[in-house]
């Protein structure tokens, strides 16, 4: 059996027990060793490896509230972890077990941690790509990374969570916390204190996890002190494979894209300059080895004009065989594809690169050739002012007091359908219709963030759109998505007038 260091280091703060994990994978005197380290946080924001900070959680909020924001060295999504959250980082040294795909190993230890709970009476199972869940209701998550000749899994398992502060936290609420439907947050999270009825004492969750892990790892688990203090006083060393610095992925000013995929979402933020990449950072909520592949890829990329950028970008992952999590090398130079796009979106239709990212280019096809087709116009209720009688309504009587007024007109002089979606409902319901309808095409309006939490809706109908983004206040940023689903929501989100009358000009008259 490999023998196993256990440490306990007690309630720490996010930036201390960062700079364990570094230390944990720098500093390996004994390679033929696994060190086991059960962590709990202050309050804390954990971004993935691979994440933009500014896209996955609310900075501002975080720093005005005194909550840490460190970067793990495993992929994922975002995470808020508090006092109520018992967490572990596992390192195994990879010789001496069998080659593992980086989902394999995520699966092993998903089931490790599935089956110390059921130890406790709770019903738990690994769901992939790392979710642990008890009764459809997400109880924890696990992620595993490579970095050289370790492995390091990391994880944590809700013994209580303060839900409302998660919320406030991360941007976008996760699309792994169910997969349809809107529920609340509490009723989509599952926590031991409510299926046991009492908070189990850590010492018996730590027990058994670690003799989950023992028995599916073959380690020989030895409980030492906690760790140095004097980790506490450094700053975490640099490990060579991923970046402590939570700030330093994104480009300023760039062109923006993201996919969605079966495991994540991923996004691209790429600079031209001259006709040519001048700077491209690739990320998002994934998980994927070689632990540097995102970032080689897009320092592969500098110097390629659009052109050349897909095949490049082919060639580069093709020569790092990546083992990827639940999205394939063809997501990778999508996303690159879909970025360059933004070049001629804005140049054809009359954009600034600011104005054409916000474009959400929905099925085959460029916009202006969706464009071309579109029969339909599409305008989401909570664009409409507050006091007008017709917010909640489907129809707008174009009083020129709103952009919705405006929109409205621009569809109605083309001879389009003009729809207002007045709940989440009846987005369904319209998409099913159009798609039974055999509609070639539709433009539209949302908040990226109801795109990337709904997208299985939009695929559902399988028509192709084009989506322009929304401003001002949207229910994700306050917090109010049960209300939007339901068409209650009462702050006012905003179109962008000059985007949607550029757009327009390549809508032509129906039937013509």
């Amino acid at each position: 059996m490999l023998p196993c260091r256990v440490t306990e280091t007690g309630r720490r703060r996010g930036a201390e027990n960062a700079a364990l994990d570094a230390r944990l994978l720098a500093h390996n005197p004994t390679p033929a060793q696994a060190q086991l380290g059960f962590r709990r946080y202050h309050p804390t924001a954990s971004l993935g490896a691979y994440e933009f900070a500014r896209r996955a959680l609310r900075v501002d909020f975080c720093r005005h509230s005194g909550i840490d924001i460190v970067r793990r060295p495993t992929g994922g999504g975002a995470l808020y972890l508090d006092p109520g959250q018992l967490t572990w980082s596992l390192r195994l040294p990879v010789g001496g077990f069998p080659a593992h795909t980086l989902a394999e190993w995520l699966e092993r230890h998903g089931r490790a941690v599935a089956a110390g709970l059921r130890r406790l009476g709770v019903p738990a199972r690994f769901r992939a790509p790392n979710d642990i869940e008890s009764d459809g209701r997400k109880l924890g998550v696990v992620f595993a990374a490579r970095h050289g000749d370790t492995v390091l899994f990391q994880g944590s398992v809700f013994v209580d969570v303060d839900t409302a502060m998660l919320l406030k936290v991360l941007r976008v609420p996760t699309e792994k916390l169910s997969a349809e439907g809107v529920m609340s947050a509490r009723e989509r999270l599952a926590t031991l204190s409510q299926l046991l009825g009492a908070a189990p004492a850590l010492d018996d969750l730590r027990d058994q996890l670690t003799s989950a892990f023992s028995e599916t790892f073959s380690l020989a688990c030895t409980p030492e002190d906690g760790a140095d203090a004097s980790v506490f006083r450094t700053s975490a060393p640099d490990t060579g494979s991923f970046d402590t610095d939570v700030h330093s992925r994104s480009v300023s000013d760039g062109l923006t894209a993201f996919r969605v995929t079966g495991a994540g979402i991923l996004q691209a933020e790429i600079r031209m300059e001259a006709g040519c990449i001048a700077a491209c950072r690739l990320g998002g909520s994934v998980q994927c080895a070689p632990g540097d592949l995102l970032a080689e890829l897009g320092e592969a990329l500098v110097g390629c004009t659009p052109d050349d950028a897909s095949a490049a970008a082919r060639r580069h992952l093709t020569g790092r065989h990546p083992d990827l999590v639940g999205f394939s090398v063809e997501d990778l130079v999508q996303l690159v594809r879909a970025a360059l796009a933004r070049l001629g979106q804005a140049e054809c239709l009359g954009l600034d690169a600011r104005q054409a990212n916000t474009l959400m280019v929905h099925g085959e096809g460029d916009a202006e050739a969706i464009l071309a087709r579109a029969t339909v116009m599409l305008v989401p209720y909570c664009a409409k002012p507050a006091w007008c009688q017709w917010r909640h309504r489907d129809g707008c009587p174009e009083c020129g007091q709103c952009e919705v007024g405006e929109a409205y007109r621009l569809g109605r002089e083309r001879g389009m359908r003009v729809v207002t979606i007045t709940h989440f409902e009846h987005l369904q319901e319209t998409l099913g219709a159009l798609r039974e309808e055999e509609v070639p095409a539709y433009v539209g309006m949302c908040c990226e963030n109801f795109y990337l939490k709904r997208q299985y809706a939009f695929a559902q109908a399988g028509l192709p759109a084009v989506l322009m983004d929304i401003t001002g206040a949207n229910c994700y940023e306050l917090q109010q998505e049960e209300l939007a689903y339901a068409g209650r929501f009462t702050a006012e989100a905003r179109l962008d007038g000059e985007v949607v009358e550029r757009v327009m000009r390549f809508v032509p008259p129906v039937g013509r």
